[in-house]
């Protein structure tokens, strides 16, 4: 991930689900971390960039096929989201709890159990895609099903209610290359705007429609590895502050400097649903 100076700006200003608006999630325990109840423990400032907090985002996946490298996001105990043009034909196996990927423990004052590694038996790939430009999400399914803990969860989708333009900023985080054109060890975070998608298709000379999110941030921006991670933001539902998953990392520009173009989730729920339903045997 690209990271120049972020900061994290969590959207707060959203609260439903108080009686007037039932919301519903495709996995009900789901969005809610032990940072989130303020007893996590910060991650110091790096070098032209901003690790991740520790605990905060216990649904992360580090997605392995071969020797090629994405992101992904756990969304119920059998299934990981990512991007479609994470698929290849290698053996894949999914890592979960994961921070540092080079130490085999990651420490702080405290300690996160091993990340757990199983491997994938299926995946289903949206069937209308055929790059990344359209339709670029799957579904990764794992070999064993997984217990929920403080360190591994899954991120909340809704299910009957398109918050997206409500949203302002988004939260992108990732183990992609950094400025030094190198994948990061630790988990990163940045903080991206929404902006008008014609400005990406016109960027790219591509179509850039409702089923793409278009955001940017002028210092920071995904990058190569972070393809599939989760476009998150903090959103305030029935009292408790949830992360709640908008995107999907897909494409942007070679240099990682510019804007990016991510797989609106919520256009693609119908597909998500069926797929979690009749893949799950």
């Amino acid at each position: 991930m690209e990271i120049a100076a972020a900061v994290i700006i969590l959207l707060t200003g959203i609260a439903f689900g108080n009686g007037q608006y039932p919301v519903s999630f495709l996995e009900p325990n789901c969005g809610v971390s032990i940072s989130s109840y303020g007893n996590g423990n910060a991650v110091p400032m790096i070098v032209n960039g901003r690790p991740a907090d520790m605990f905060a985002n216990p649904w992360m996946a580090l997605v392995y096929s071969g020797r090629s490298m994405c992101g992904g996001s756990l969304i119920t105990n059998r299934f990981v989201l990512s991007a479609a043009h994470c698929v290849t034909d290698d053996h894949t196996d999914i890592y979960l709890g994961e921070f540092n990927r080079s130490t085999l423990t990651d420490c702080s004052t405290t300690s996160m159990p091993n990340a757990i590694q199983i491997a994938v038996d299926a995946y289903i790939k949206h069937p209308l895609y055929v790059e990344a430009t359209q339709n670029d999400i799957a579904l990764f399914r794992l070999a064993t099903k997984v217990e929920f803990t403080d360190y591994v969860k899954p991120i909340c989708l809704l299910t009957n209610y398109n918050l997206l333009n409500y949203v302002t900023t988004l939260t992108a985080t990732g183990w992609g290359d950094t400025e030094q054109g190198v994948p990061s060890d630790v988990l990163k975070t940045t903080t991206l705007t929404q902006v008008d998608r014609s400005y990406c298709s016109r960027m790219f000379g591509t179509q850039v429609d409702w089923s793409h999110i278009c955001a940017w941030d002028y210092t920071s921006s995904t990058c190569r590895g972070d393809s599939g991670g989760p476009l998150s933001a903090k959103i305030t539902i029935g009292g408790v502050s949830r992360v709640v998953q908008f995107g999907i990392v897909s494409y942007g520009h070679r240099t990682c400097r510019m804007m990016g173009v991510y797989t609106n989730v919520l256009h693609h729920m119908n597909f998500i649903i069926n797929a979690v339903r009749f893949a799950d045997f």
